[in-house]
């Protein structure tokens, strides 16, 4: 019994087999199997044809062809293709076409393929093919008609365009402006240009204009051109605020700065949302030295109520400028009032954030606060190595106060996020509140003159990036000014007299650096500093009797 199992087995799969075979084929063309296909209407009289052939362009910068045909009732297609020259390193699309012709006479439309690249075509071609390709065309017809093609992107562009309302175009310009690459100011411009096209009376696209034309070309010609067109924008619409904001602006930079505050003062009596008016305000008072009427005006950006995305930039640049301010009065106090309610307005992820944590790490000697707030913007979208670095940089400084247990922990930490090595000296020398750290780093077997994947150590590091206070912590670690650094074996005493840093050559020699035996590539320091022509520089090498730093 067992034995005929996978006979019967071997017949039911074949059965099964055949229907479904057999269900195919009666879906194949031509199968027998198949219903006999309805029998072929006989063609109509007459010709095929292609007339009344119409190109033209629509408002959204796309090409169309119109056209009527006679269709004897074959099975063909029409298409439309350009003569254009065909660049074989870029791939072109192919003719436009349409499909399932009706029989008879009737009336078509198709739109033009961008050929891909910049270039101009002569001739419009509509033809209209049979299926079988080995047949010729069943009608064509030319038609010249230049076409210039712009830039892909621009011919997307005018689509884009097409698609949206003036104010909705305006903000996609606005955006792009704030965007402030070279890709983006080149997008903006176009938008706004079109929308001047299109109404030469739109004021704000000539304020945006503006803008672009100082972002591209910032300088007397870049603030030059931004005026010009401002003034278009009030004599349009005299009473424009935003005109007035940015022009008083421009004035600023010409230092021009009565006219800028007279602007300035008219805009401020309608209150506007536009927080740039104080943010301007207050840099036109502070290139003049007015710093404690210029804080006045900044601190008034800050407490404005919540605006638009653009506006917002106003707000941020505002407390940063604020900032510099107070740091100049060293009013640490209001610095720290001002970090802490940047962090409600800008919240843990962003960049003010680890601006604050720097800072009570570096000028207040708050590790703890500086750690507190690091946890919270380790995936800040500033940059996520200096988030890292920072908490690095204040575990140590926490692990060369702590004891015991938690001085371990602390250490562990900071191996996580900063490696010890060159980096890392550089980096906590960069304060009195964390140079201790990096003291004991040193202390503990850590070489104030080990060197990074470049070959350069702390000091080099300082001395390249121009941090003369920084140099001087290190060079009172024991840092050397001969220590030879970089893949060329550079002295480090010769990279200030290269740059022509004078505070720092005299740093070198007060450190012990005699510049009268120090050589590299055959050639003296004092060759180098002849180079440069600077006679200061070069009264700077003679040695003076060193004194203690």
């Amino acid at each position: 019994m067992s034995s005929r199992r996978p006979l019967v087995l071997m017949a039911v799969l074949l059965l099964v087999m055949g229907l479904y075979v057999g269900h195919t084929l009666r879906q194949l063309p031509g199968s027998p199997f198949t219903s006999p296909p309805p029998p072929p209407q006989p063609l109509l009289a007459g010709e095929n044809s292609i007339t009344n052939v119409v190109v033209k362009q629509r408002d959204d910068g796309q090409w169309q062809v119109s056209f009527d045909y006679f269709n004897r009732g074959q099975l063909a297609w029409i298409e439309a293709d350009i003569d254009t020259v065909r660049d074989q390193d870029i791939a072109v699309p192919g003719a436009a076409r349409m499909y399932e012709l009706k029989r008879g006479a009737n009336h078509g439309t198709l739109t033009l393929y961008h050929p891909g690249i910049a270039t101009a075509s002569r001739q419009v071609i509509v033809r209209m093919m049979a299926f079988d390709q080995t047949q010729p065309p069943l009608a064509t017809v030319r038609v010249d008609q230049l076409i210039d093609w712009p830039h892909l992107r621009d011919y997307q562009e005018a689509q884009a365009f097409a698609k949206y309302s003036p104010a909705e175009n305006l903000d996609r310009a606005v955006t792009l402006i704030d965007a402030n690459d070279e890709e983006s100011l080149r997008h903006a411009k176009v938008i706004l240009e079109r929308l001047i096209q299109h109404d030469a009376k739109f004021d704000a696209a000539y304020i945006e204009l503006a803008r672009v034309a100082m972002k591209t070309n910032w300088g007397p010609e870049g603030w030059h051109h931004a005026e010009g067109l401002l003034s278009s924008a009030l004599q349009i619409k005299p009473d424009s605020v935003n005109a007035k904001i940015l022009l008083g602006y421009v004035y600023t930079h010409q230092t021009r700065y009565k006219p800028a505050e007279k602007l300035y003062a008219e805009a401020v009596v309608t209150d506007p949302p536009n927080i740039w008016l104080w943010a301007n305000w207050g840099e036109t008072l502070a290139m003049q030295g007015k710093y404690d009427q210029a804080i006045v005006k900044y601190k008034e950006a800050v407490a404005r109520p919540a605006s638009t995305a653009t506006y917002e930039r106003a707000r941020a640049d505002a407390y940063t400028k604020l900032l510099a301010l107070y740091e100049r009065k060293k009013d640490l106090d209001g610095m720290e009032a001002l970090y802490k309610s940047g962090l409600e307005t800008f919240g843990y992820a962003s960049c003010h954030s680890l601006r604050y944590a720097r800072f009570l790490l570096q000028q207040r000697g708050n590790e703890d606060g500086a750690i507190e707030i690091l946890r919270k913007a380790l995936d800040a979208q500033c940059s996520f190595n200096d988030a890292r670095e920072l908490m690095g940089l204040a575990q140590y400084v926490a692990w060369s106060k702590r004891e015991g247990t938690a001085k371990i922990e602390a250490l562990n930490q900071a191996r996580i996020y900063l490696p010890p090595g060159a980096r890392a000296i550089y980096l906590l020398a960069g304060s009195e509140h964390t140079v201790k750290a990096a003291a004991q780093l040193v202390s503990s077997g850590e070489s104030v003159d080990s060197k990074d994947n470049e070959k350069l150590n702390a000091l080099a590091h300082a001395v390249q990036n121009e941090e003369t206070a920084t140099a001087r912590r290190l060079l009172r670690m024991g840092a050397s000014p001969s220590t030879l650094v970089g893949y060329s074996d550079l002295p480090i005493a010769l990279m200030p007299v290269m740059s022509g840093n004078l505070d720092l050559v005299k740093l070198m020699r007060e450190s012990g650096a005699d510049y009268a035996k120090i050589t590299y590539q055959g050639a003296t320091a004092f060759d180098y500093a002849r180079q440069t022509g600077d006679p200061d520089l070069l009264q700077a090498l003679e040695p003076t009797t060193p004194r203690t730093l």
